[in-house]
């Protein structure tokens, strides 16, 4: 009988144990890995900013050369002419007297006879208030003759009346039927208002000029001027002559005056993106951004120098100014690692920020993510 053999178990016990660690141990790894990225995918932060425009705004000289017609792209005319004025004016009394009142009558007459009236003719009126042709007229047949003056029998305030029908009583009662007068508006002058006049009543019939030649400048210089094209206009060189001296005691007095009036005329559209321009500049850096207002620049004369023959004019134009939301100063980078207190102080140390809101998800979070898609940023304007 041979030698027997004796049979053993393989150490396997140890390695599968081992095994087991690395796999619990990778798994362990894996899941902290996991819940890392899963943690920090999870991480946002939504910043949002209030920004407030606020007002900004264009104040610079324009100066024309007057022999030139552009300047800064903006074409431009200069043109002057003398204008004479004739008027009357009233002084500031308080003196009344009796005066004949006057005023102006349309005659009819409804036969197929013309009626020839002469001078001096009476009109009566329904009140019997007496009036009478100044000059001689003919009435045509079936016609009228117009804006006729009269004037009152007598003097005093009964004569002021108001729109009427007259009788012609120096005709017989049933030509009185074809022939009469009407009158569409009141007559007056039955009292006139005497007063002393005074420097200040040579003053303000002088302003009352100045606006006067301002206009009539306008209507003289609207022919020559193309379209879109705007004016302003300067009266210089007044002379103003009265015909009574302060002190008289009058119920009107004459004024004649004479001016030299200038007519600057502008490109209203390329004044417009002149100011536009000018008022962007206005911006700070690339952190602003400029609002310039619909509405077109407010052009005022300044000032005319003969001896340069350069014209001075004014410009002034608006806008409003904001928080540039493609700013450098609100970039995403700017925030990374900040708390809220720090993105606060600082965005709230920008112009133009109003209010700043900052939320952290989940909640417990300190800081900005790094990462850019965890990072929102609104920019929101309030009134």
């Amino acid at each position: 009988m041979g030698p027997s053999r004796q049979l053993g178990t393989l150490p396997t016990e140890q390695p599968v144990r081992f095994y087991k660690f690395i796999a619990l141990t990778f798994l362990l790894i894996t899941v902290v890995l996991l819940g890392i990225i899963i943690f920090m995918s999870s991480k946002r932060a939504v910043v949002t900013i209030f920004t407030k425009k606020t007002p900004v705004d264009l104040r610079t000289d324009f100066t024309l050369v007057l022999d030139e017609e552009e300047l800064h792209g903006v074409g431009y005319m200069v043109t002057s002419t003398e204008i004479v004025l004739n008027d009357v004016f009233f002084p500031t009394g308080t003196k009344e007297e009796p005066g004949q009142a006057t005023g102006y009558v349309t005659l009819h007459n409804t036969s197929a006879a013309a009626q020839p009236l002469v001078a001096t003719t009476r009109l009566l009126s329904g009140d019997n208030v007496l009036f009478r042709l100044k000059s001689g007229v003919t009435v045509p047949a079936n016609g009228t003759v117009d804006n006729v003056e009269v004037y009152s029998d007598t003097e005093g305030a009964a004569n002021d009346i108001g729109p009427s029908t007259f009788v012609i009583p120096g005709l017989n009662p049933t030509r009185q039927k074809d022939v009469y007068a009407t009158s569409d508006s009141s007559m007056k002058g039955g009292v006139r208002t005497l007063g002393v006049l005074s420097q200040k009543d040579i003053d303000a019939a002088t302003e009352t000029m100045k606006n006067t030649f301002r206009v009539k400048s306008e209507e003289q210089f609207s022919q020559s001027v193309g379209r879109g094209m705007a004016g302003i206009y300067d009266v210089g060189d007044i002379t103003i002559e009265a015909d009574t001296e302060p002190g008289k005691e009058v119920s009107e007095f004459h004024v004649k005056g004479t001016a030299l009036v200038m007519g600057i005329f502008y490109n209203e559209e390329q004044m417009g993106e002149w100011s536009k321009d000018q008022l962007m500049k206005r911006a700070i850096d690339g952190g602003e951004m400029v609002h310039p207002a619909d509405t077109t620049p407010t052009v005022t004369f300044d000032s005319y120098n003969e001896l340069t023959k350069e014209v001075v004019l004014h410009v002034f134009y608006d806008g409003t100014v904001s928080l540039n939301p493609e700013s450098d100063q609100i970039e995403k980078a700017m925030f990374f690692g900040k708390t809220k207190d720090e993105v606060r102080r600082y965005l709230l140390s920008l112009d133009h920020v109003h209010k700043v809101e900052v939320e952290f998800h989940p909640a417990w979070m300190r800081s900005v993510p790094h990462i850019n898609e965890h990072l929102t940023v609104f920019v929101q304007e309030v009134e």
